[in-house]
């Protein structure tokens, strides 16, 4: 029985890795069923087996991410020797380093996921992000508040305004970095500064005492100081 299920396993995630790079490649949209099936190598009746459809499996595809994105932050939320400041800095830099060594990878990544053709699972994976940080946020922002660094009355819907301004540095960036703006690298760095200044404004916390995303990060994902020559 143990080695059916791990058999089983072992093939829905083959069926998700080949989707998620189909998908990025080619789009979800022009991605078909037939080239799912014809690149795992399999009968038709093995997808069906699995997935009721190509929808559903982007549903269990976004479902993927969060488990990951999950397994990485929720330590970090529950590591009691850690402050509320530092949490959400730990958050915020959580996987950095490590994708910065697939950086060649992901930034081809992002070209996919940014592209038109892929609205739809980029809308369902940043609806599922804040669904899935909300609350862990939320629970950080009380630490804080209790902890008299942070002066918040409503922290649920704190957090989602939080996650809400990253999300649209996190866009700006990303067109900057792939050459899609009219902004160059140079307007990156007071996107930067107003982000975390506005995400103290929210949490009342004091100035500057937050440092969530930091021109030093973000260097590591461009050209060699090129930040830095154009700041």
């Amino acid at each position: 029985m143990a080695r059916i299920v791990k058999e089983y396993d072992e093939r829905n995630t083959e069926f998700l890795d080949v989707a998620q790079e189909l998908f990025y490649r080619k789009g979800y949209e022009q991605t078909s069923v037939q080239d799912i099936i014809r690149a795992v190598g399999v009968a038709k009746g093995t997808f069906y087996h699995y997935f009721a459809s190509k929808s559903e499996m982007l549903d269990a595809l976004v479902e993927r991410v969060k488990t990951q994105v999950l397994a990485a932050v929720a330590p970090i939320v529950a590591d009691e020797s850690l402050g509320a400041v530092e949490k959400f800095e730990q958050i915020f830099d959580s996987g950095n380093q490590e994708k910065v060594g697939h950086k060649d990878f992901l930034l081809a990544a992002m070209h996919a996921f940014y592209d038109d053709q892929n609205v739809l699972l980029r809308t369902k994976l940043l609806a599922k992000s804040v669904a899935m940080m909300v609350p862990l946020l939320a629970a950080i922002i009380r630490q804080g508040v209790a902890e008299g660094v942070f002066d918040v009355d409503y922290p649920d819907e704190a957090a989602e305004i939080v996650i809400q301004m990253g999300q649209s540095l996190s866009d700006a960036m990303v067109q900057i970095m792939l050459g899609r703006s009219e902004v160059g690298v140079e307007g990156i760095v007071p996107k930067i500064d107003a982000y975390n200044r506005s995400v103290e404004r929210v949490l009342g916390a004091p100035k500057g005492s937050l440092h969530l995303i930091s021109q030093g990060k973000l260097a590591m994902w461009l050209p060699e100081g090129e930040l830095f020559e154009q700041s």
